[in-house]
């Protein structure tokens, strides 16, 4: 029965306790390949066709890795699939929004305290300003890429070196604090900085911390894709209806079970809703796009919503009836550590119930040029986690 496996899979989950405990570059992280870039969600139907913000993004890794002398040439090596788009959660990795991982990327890695094995992977920030992770071709994100993986990566590695940064009471500050750990990471980055402060004797990269609220986002993805792996860790949970990813490409929306952790279940994406930055902005905001949903899989974002008194006001327009009271019903139990919040994304009570699941996963221009539109709100379609529950094998239903 899924519920013995499911509460198997749970213990596994609360038994984790996430680290902050490098930064290291994808080659040696992943054992990324050259001419490989990673992406965000299910893998594409035609890696050579990638939707138009992440192949914004895959262009200009092209020219920041110096295999292609400008974006045409860019292009064409990956249309040709002589460089290959492969999914970022088949390495260990998560990526947020169209943002995109090469070999020179450095990535924070985040480890579990009661298992050295245990690995998860995130981009690491690379502060205010153009970001790659908006899926724009603005240069000017190709020298922050620069500044990222040449300054402050070692600048970072050095703090790391002198013991790795325990995340559980950083995340418990941010939601104390009013973040969601999602649309807003701002007590979290906050707490994170005066931890680094005596560790890093780098002005610009404090006036970065300072300027950058969203900073703690990648690492707690990480933690959040290194908690909800546990799950599939044991034969035993091979039942296990638990979501462990919830994520998109930019074309389809996808989600993993723990009981079948290689099997990406998909469907058409719908695009995330939500107030922009500009009202006067109406350019198309993209389908589903990133691996951040993993953070609400595992019991925070929009679950946290209710404890997080700016973002849910922003999104209060976008909001279905009765979220209060209707989300917590498709999540498990509380974990330990967050007791107000519910706990994991379970298929199987998504189907009893009929409650569509919330992500809070900003929006981006569909155009792959626009870039950050303002924060969003995605809503999960049902139909997506019956066929993944019908699909399960007939023995562990």
């Amino acid at each position: 029965m899924h519920t013995d496996a499911n509460a198997l899979a749970l213990r596994r989950i609360h038994a984790v306790r996430p680290r902050w405990s490098g930064v290291v570059a994808a080659r040696e992280a992943v054992k990324l390949p050259e001419f490989t870039l990673l992406h965000a969600g299910p893998p594409f139907d035609d890696a050579r066709k990638p939707s138009a913000p992440v192949l914004s993004s895959a262009v200009l890794c092209c020219l920041y890795e110096g295999w292609a002398k400008d974006e045409a040439h860019a292009e064409r090596l990956i249309a040709q699939g002589e460089v290959r788009l492969e999914s970022a959660q088949s390495y260990g990795v998560v990526t947020p929004l169209a943002a995109v991982i090469s070999p020179r990327a450095m990535l924070v890695e985040v480890s579990d305290a009661n298992d050295q094995t245990s690995r998860a992977w995130s981009l690491l920030g690379s502060g205010a300003g153009p970001q790659i992770r908006f899926g724009g071709r603005d240069r000017r994100i190709i020298e922050r890429l620069k500044w990222r993986d040449e300054v402050l990566a070692p600048a970072l590695s050095g703090a790391l070196a002198q013991g790795p940064i325990d995340l559980f009471p950083l995340a418990q500050t941010g939601i104390d604090g009013g973040d969601d750990l999602h649309a807003r990471t701002t007590s979290a980055t906050a707490a994170l900085r005066t931890l680094l402060a005596p560790r890093v004797d780098h002005v610009d990269i404090d006036g970065m911390l300072a300027q950058t609220p969203l900073f703690f986002l990648t690492l707690w993805m990480a933690a959040c894709k290194l908690m909800l792996s546990a799950a599939s860790a044991s034969a035993s949970a091979s039942a296990s209806t638990l979501v462990v990813a919830l994520a998109g490409n930019g074309e389809r929306v996808g989600i993993r079970l723990a009981g079948s952790p290689s099997r990406w279940f998909t469907a058409e994406a719908g695009a995330p809703r939500g107030p922009r930055l500009d009202p006067q902005q109406h350019a198309i905001a993209a389908r589903l796009t990133g691996d951040s949903g993993v953070i609400d899989a595992a019991g925070f974002g929009a679950q946290a919503l209710a404890f997080a008194a700016e973002p849910a006001q922003a999104f209060e327009a976008y909001l279905p009836a009765g979220w209060r009271e209707k989300q917590p019903r498709i999540h498990t139990e509380s974990h330990p550590s967050f007791q107000r919040l519910p706990g994991v994304l379970d298929a199987a009570r998504v189907v009893e119930e009929g409650i569509a699941p919330l992500a809070a996963i900003a929006m981006i221009g569909a155009d792959g040029h626009t870039g950050l539109l303002g924060r969003g709100l995605y809503t999960a379609p049902c139909e997506l986690f019956e066929r993944a529950v019908k699909n399960f094998p007939a023995d562990h239903a």
